[in-house]
């Protein structure tokens, strides 16, 4: 149990600046728990594998996160797939099946930019963290979620409007670029 560090930890909420990276967070635990300890917290991340299996030797927190967004990926697929019937393909569920998911990404779908999109789609993981959380305030499951938490909350942090306009722009010029060559 970590009670003192888990209740030193400021809380996170989605859309919000956490004030930490992952990294501070990783170097706040290091003082508080035994060397194995850090390093099993340290094997989750959001960018699971999609390999059946994968979530095999993982912690329980970090394994029910990789069955879910083994989940979630093959949903988002099924989506993108359906789009053209020539290339629809049925693929297989994990083997847990998350019926928020469906609904909730027929609203990503129907968001009108890709920012929104991917914010609607780390939604879908922030309520899937607040399930994983329950019951979970002090103990190193709990710590396994906030610092899965912070992974989404550090995914905005250093975004701007102004760096996606700067971006978009810079991307159209090379294209309108490369049309007037010929290329």
């Amino acid at each position: 149990m970590y009670y003192y560090f888990s209740a030193s930890l400021p809380s996170l909420s989605f859309g919000q600046n956490p004030g930490m990276s992952v990294a501070d967070f990783d170097e706040l635990a290091s003082g508080q728990m035994s060397p194995e300890s850090l390093a099993k917290l340290k094997t989750g991340t959001l960018a699971v594998s999609r390999e059946p299996g994968s979530a095999a030797g993982l912690p329980r927190v970090y394994a029910d996160y990789t069955r879910f967004e083994q989940y979630l990926h093959t949903r988002i697929a099924e989506r993108r797939a359906g789009r053209d019937e020539d290339r629809a393909v049925k693929l297989p569920d994990p083997e847990l099946y998350f019926g928020e998911v469906d609904s909730a990404l027929a609203t990503a779908a129907a968001a009108p930019d890709p920012l929104e999109r991917e914010k609607l789609i780390d939604r879908i993981r922030w309520r899937m963290l607040d399930d994983l959380e329950a019951g979970h305030d002090f103990d190193f499951d709990g710590l396994c979620v906030y610092r899965l938490r912070l992974e989404i909350l550090n995914k905005y942090r250093n975004r701007s409007t102004e760096t996606g306009r700067e971006n978009f722009n810079a991307a159209v010029d090379r294209i309108t670029g490369s049309a007037e060559k010929g290329i």
